[in-house]
């Protein structure tokens, strides 16, 4: 999505290239409703004209909602406060294309009540490095998860999941090891098992991609 809008921005600007912050990266093939960018143009028209500008040169599954002047040391990394991510579960006997694109497809029946209780354990602040790793040069993997819920919605498993920041492919990382709970394959308590270990050997497989998205981002 960055070299998408990287691309976008450029053209407008009529520059070689304009880089683009973002208030956080994702892996390919996840989807984002709430990510916030950042980047710094001359522009003599108003905000709304470089929105409809900027939408005409970005692909159909790109789209910028809306568009302001900010301060020129805001860094939508850095002043993020909370994180918003989802992540669904397609859960039937047989499988939805129309689903695919936005779902995990798990036939196997999911055990939601064991997957709570395993969920329970990862909330609050905890080193989560069985689960990830840092995205930035320090190594830092003390994260502070406020919230882990799981939902269900006629067929589909839903987890919402909030926290100060995340480590690369922690979310994902975290679905793959309730998942090996939700089947019956492991008890809720190895999910504290797997925290405490502080190693990514220890967890469940990696939740394939499609199944994520970036709900909302505070500052």
């Amino acid at each position: 999505m960055q070299g998408e809008l990287e691309v976008a921005v450029s053209q407008v600007a009529h520059k070689d290239r304009i880089v683009i912050y973002g208030s956080g990266r994702t892996d390919a093939g996840v989807h984002a409703l709430g990510q916030v960018i950042a980047f710094d143009m001359e522009w003599r028209h108003t905000s709304e004209d470089l929105l409809r500008a900027i939408n005409a040169c970005l692909p159909r599954d790109i789209v910028v909602r809306t568009l302001g002047v900010i301060s020129s040391d805001f860094n939508p990394r850095r002043c993020a406060r909370l994180r918003s991510y989802q992540y669904r579960i397609y859960n039937a006997a047989i499988r939805s294309p129309i689903h695919s694109r936005t779902s995990w497809y798990v036939k196997a029946k999911l055990d939601l009540d064991a997957i709570r209780s395993g969920a329970k354990y990862l909330v609050g602040e905890h080193d989560f490095a069985s689960f990830g790793r840092s995205p930035d040069k320090l190594g830092h993997t003390i994260r502070m998860v406020s919230r882990l819920d799981w939902s269900a919605n006629r067929d589909s498993l839903i987890m919402e999941i909030e926290a100060n920041a995340f480590l690369y492919r922690m979310v994902r990382s975290i679905v793959g090891t309730l998942y090996m709970v939700g089947v019956g394959k492991w008890n809720s308590s190895v999910v504290e098992e797997v925290l405490h270990a502080k190693d990514r050997n220890k967890s469940g497989p990696l939740a394939p991609p499609q199944g994520l998205t970036l709900t909302k981002i505070e500052f």
